[in-house]
Parts: structure tokens; C-alpha cells; sequence
């Protein structure tokens, strides 16, 4: 989404403002992330007087993000659905606009770092992105390690067109009620996820996630299983809708962050299945909610530098692990010095932002605009002559929205 200019698909009715502040919001997420997996190399820091404390704190951070993005996304497809799209197109644009980063970083990953315990099936799962499918971490984090989020992404496509008429149809009334709902079975699942075996379920390297406490079975099943994620997903669905519809009481952005900081505190004491998701989903989507509401968006969120850097998020979010995995090679294990290590740190930001800027400008974007031009035959293109006495019926179901909704997309 650009600030100089509108597209075609951003009509001049669309709330412009509101969008720009989540894009703002975007990075701050993706910051969030990338700090979580540095605290994972120690800050390249030789101090385990301050690196210990700092991972403690830290160490769920990573959490936070992908469940805000999970949110998000359903929250702005709503937002900006179109009337009368139909799930080729919808899907289309989508593949445009997440896979050519995708193939990118793939190749990269790997020509980095090699298989790096993946085996070729599991990599080919992660070039299909379909590794999320997969319940082992050499398959779900394989190759270049945030993709997993990608193939959960790409299952949230598939049915976000046969969700949106779903989410149409709820009385404004119960909107509240039914994202309630979806929030306590969020919270639920862990218990069910304790139930699954703990010991070699997939073989022996395969029994314990390197998150104590939890087998991988366990961890896939509430942090990367798609269908699980999902929820989260739905849940920005209903909250796009109850906040244009006005379904919802007014939460000041302030109070939004208090909830989320709340949310972070109590990830640091519960047990670890509670902290890839649960913990957070009802904080983010305050958040969320708080800043699409806002009568005047923050304006941190909304200026030329934030919306470009929420513009560049997706990229930041694709290249900086395989920088941290390059810096690795580099480092003594032991780590170094504080001074040293600041220094490090400090470049890797610069160096993971330019390479995620590059990505953005010379693939994102051209590979994004190029693929989106290919359109898809139109229904009345596609459909084939009727008999007089029985009329054609679309093969494909337009989209539907509310008549109040907006079809700006970002």
C-alpha cells in the first residue's frame, strides 16, 4: 500500500488512514521477531551475567509476532475484500504476492546453509510450502526457518473465500459472542495438546522440542498446525467486521498496548504451550481493533518512513534469519565482547533491513505487480453457452461482503 498514489483496487472512499497505522504496525511486529531470534544467538554477546536475564525476558517474543500477523491478516483481507471477487482471483493475488519472496529466500537459505538437518522431502514440502502440514521440526522449521508461517498463510487463503460469506452472515449482535467463542477454544487447545505423547513419536530426534517442557507433536499441534492457526486468522475476520459495524466499544490504543504488555508477562509464567498462542490472542486483537478504530491513528504509525518500513515487514520478516545464520560463521561460540558484539548486532539490523528493502524492490513488488496483471478469464469469459431452458450457473461464487465494507487491499 502506498501513501503517494491509489491503485485501482484502493477506491477513494477507503478509510486510507486506518490501513497506513496497521501497516506502521507491521514492522513493530516484525522487530519484535527478528529481536526474538538475536536473543536465540545470545547477541553474539560472550556475558551470560546479562545474556541469561535477557533471553528470560525475551524468549517469547517471536510468539507474539507471528500470532499479531496471524490476526492481522484476516483482519485487513476483510477489510478490504472486494464485492463480486471470486476465490481464483482472490488466491491469485495472494500467490503474487507471498511466493516469489518465498522461492527467493528458499534459495538463498540453502545455498547458506544447506539442508541444515532437513531431509529432501521435507525441503521439497517447504518449496511447496506445505511443511506446515508436517509434524516435525526438521520439516515445519526447515530451510530458511519463518516459511513455516507462509504455509499456514497459504491455508488461510484457501478458506478465507468460503469463511468471508460465514463471517457475513453473523448476526451483528453475537460478532462479540462468536470472536469470544474462538478465543476460549484458542486458550483450550493446550490442554488437548498436553494429551499427545511426549516421548519418540516421529524418532528419537525428533521426541523433544528444544522448547523444555514440550514434545514436538505437542508444539506443532497448537504453534504451526494450519487448522489451529486458523482461528486466529478468523478471529481478525470478525473483528474487521464488528469494527465496521461498530459492534464494538471503543478501545484506546493505549489501553490496547497495556492489555498486550499484560499478555507478555503472563507468557513469562505459564507453561510453554500456552505461550505460543493462547497468551496473546486476545491482547493482539485488542490491538488491532484499538488502532482501526482510533479517530486519528497514532502518528508514529502513519508517517512516510512507518508505512514504508510496513511495506518492507513481510521482506524483513523472509531475510533476517538467513543473515543470522550467515553472521553465525563467523562468531566465536564462546561469543564477544560487549562492544563487539553491539557492533554486530547493529550491522546485522542494517544488513538484514537493506537486504530486506532489495527483496522488496527488485521481487516483491515487480514480481507482485507482473503476476497480478496476468488476471484470470473473467466468470463471463469462462462460462460456456447455456441451453435456453437451463441457464449456466458460475462455476466459481463471487465473494460477498457487507454493503458497508470497502474494497481497499493492501
Amino acid at each position: 500500500m502506498h501513501r503517494a498514489s491509489r491503485s485501482a483496487d484502493q477506491p477513494a472512499g477507503a478509510p486510507h488512514g486506518r490501513l497506513d497505522a496497521l501497516t506502521g504496525l507491521r514492522f513493530l511486529a516484525a522487530l519484535v521477531v527478528v529481536v526474538f531470534h538475536l536473543s536465540l544467538n545470545r547477541f553474539f554477546l560472550d556475558a551470560p551475567a546479562l545474556v541469561d536475564p535477557l533471553q528470560g525476558v525475551l524468549r517469547n517474543g517471536g510468539w507474539l509476532g507471528v500470532t499479531f500477523f496471524f490476526v492481522l491478516s484476516g483482519f485487513v483481507l476483510t477489510w478490504s475484500a472486494r464485492p463480486g471477487d471470486t476465490p481464483g482471483r482472490f488466491l491469485w493475488r495472494r500467490v503474487a504476492k507471498i511466493v516469489p519472496n518465498h522461492v527467493v529466500t528458499f534459495a538463498v537459505a540453502l545455498a547458506v546453509a544447506g539442508l541444515g538437518g532437513a531431509l529432501v522431502w521435507e525441503a521439497g514440502a517447504n518449496l511447496l510450502l506445505l511443511h506446515s502440514w508436517v509434524p516435525r521440526d526438521t520439516a515445519f522449521f526447515s530451510i530458511n526457518h519463518p516459511s513455516w508461517s507462509l504455509s499456514a498463510e497459504m491455508v488461510f487463503y484457501a478458506l478465507f473465500p468460503v469463511t468471508l460469506p460465514l463471517v457475513a452472515r453473523v448476526p451483528r449482535r453475537h460478532l462479540v459472542t462468536a470472536g469470544a467463542a474462538l478465543v476460549v477454544v484458542v486458550v483450550l487447545l493446550p490442554l488437548v495438546a498436553r494429551q499427545l505423547p511426549v516421548g519418540a513419536v516421529f524418532g528419537p530426534a525428533h521426541a523433544q522440542s528444544p522448547l523444555l517442557g514440550a514434545s514436538v507433536l505437542q508444539v506443532w499441534s497448537v504453534y504451526a498446525f494450519p487448522l489451529v492457526r486458523f482461528l486466529e486468522f478468523a478471529l481478525g475476520m470478525l473483528a474487521a467486521r464488528a469494527v465496521r459495524e461498530g459492534a464494538l466499544p471503543r478501545v484506546p490504543v493505549v489501553v490496547a498496548l497495556g492489555l498486550v504488555a499484560a499478555g507478555y508477562l503472563l507468557s513469562l509464567v505459564v507453561p510453554v504451550l500456552w505461550t505460543l498462542d493462547a497468551v496473546f490472542v486476545l491482547p493482539v486483537t485488542a490491538l488491532v481493533v484499538a488502532v482501526a478504530q482510533a479517530p486519528t491513528p497514532p502518528a508514529v504509525l502513519t508517517t512516510p518512513l512507518a508505512v514504508r518500513l510496513g511495506e518492507i515487514s513481510f521482506a524483513l520478516y523472509m531475510v533476517h534469519d538467513i543473515v543470522l545464520t550467515a553472521t553465525r560463521r563467523f562468531v566465536p561460540a564462546a561469543g564477544l565482547p560487549p562492544l563487539g558484539a553491539a557492533l554486530l548486532v547493529a550491522l546485522v539490523l542494517a544488513v538484514s533491513l537493506g537486504a530486506a528493502w532489495a527483496l522488496w524492490r527488485w521481487v516483491e513488488t515487480p514480481a507482485n505487480t507482473r503476476l497480478r496483471a496476468l488476471r484470470l478469464p473473467s466468470r463471463d469469459a469462462r462460462r460456456r453457452p447455456a441451453a435456453p431452458a437451463a441457464p449456466a450457473v458460475p462455476a466459481v461464487v463471487p465473494l460477498t461482503v457487507p454493503a458497508t465494507a470497502s474494497s481497499q487491499e493492501v
